[in-house]
């Protein structure tokens, strides 16, 4: 067995987005996605880094700080780039981790929602971090869309959506794209690459929130240290 993740960078910070955001997070950012989202819009906020993942051997993945961070409560992150790529090695990874350290941590898995987990995948994450993408992504529907995905990842106790909303039309695209997916587990989250860009489009992200009856949710990395990743 080849004991390996191909692994662009590890930190350890806070949860920044979603129905977790504040939570003291190790972040484990695996190489390659299966989309490119670019457009006038956005650009993929961590696209420099997943694309320059190396082959790391499981003993080398995380230091011993992370792997006592992760002991004494902190969530792992499994993020990209696109992670369900890697689900096959995941899988060993965490196996490999509960023998090594002997437990297992709380593990969240950010994912775009194209890949369907397979092989009973679902049962070793906490909480799932889906965020599909819109139009404004740049990417054709047929790419950001699986449809088999979004129903098997809808169906898990433990999930939930984020959206990137850059105008009064993405709000629209969910409605109308996404209808099948329980308004509780909807979050909303205005895009921007830097704090300016998120102070324009804060309020009317949040103001849609509350006419919605969906959640809000913050970029606390830009907020607070104004980077898109690393922090």
């Amino acid at each position: 067995m080849n004991n390996n993740l191909i692994v662009a960078e590890t930190f350890y910070s806070i949860q920044g987005e979603g129905h977790t955001m504040g939570v003291p997070a190790v972040f484990l950012r695996l190489g390659g996605c299966n989309l490119l989202c670019k457009s006038d819009n956005w650009v993929c906020d961590s696209i420099e880094v997943w694309q320059k993942g190396v082959k790391t051997d499981f003993n080398d993945v995380l230091t011993d700080e992370y792997v006592d961070r992760l002991r004494n409560g902190a969530h792992l992150v499994l993020t990209g780039g696109e992670p369900m790529l890697h689900q096959k090695k995941i899988v060993e990874y965490i196996k490999w981790f509960e023998v090594e350290f002997n437990f297992k941590p709380i593990i969240e898995i950010e994912t775009n929602g194209t890949i369907t987990p397979k092989d009973g995948f679902e049962n070793y994450i906490d909480y799932w971090n889906c965020s599909p993408k819109l139009s404004n992504s740049g990417e054709s529907y047929l790419r950001r869309f699986n449809d088999v995905a979004l129903h098997f990842i809808n169906r898990l106790p433990n999930s939930m959506f984020k959206f990137v909303i850059s105008k009064e039309n993405d709000v629209l695209e969910v409605i109308n794209e996404f209808s099948f997916l329980l308004g509780n587990k909807i979050w909303f989250m205005p895009s921007g690459e830097n704090q300016k860009q998120l102070d324009e489009s804060r309020l009317m992200v949040v103001e849609n929130c509350i006419k919605l009856g969906v959640h809000y949710s913050e970029r606390l990395h830009i907020v607070i240290w104004n980077k898109k990743t690393g922090v």
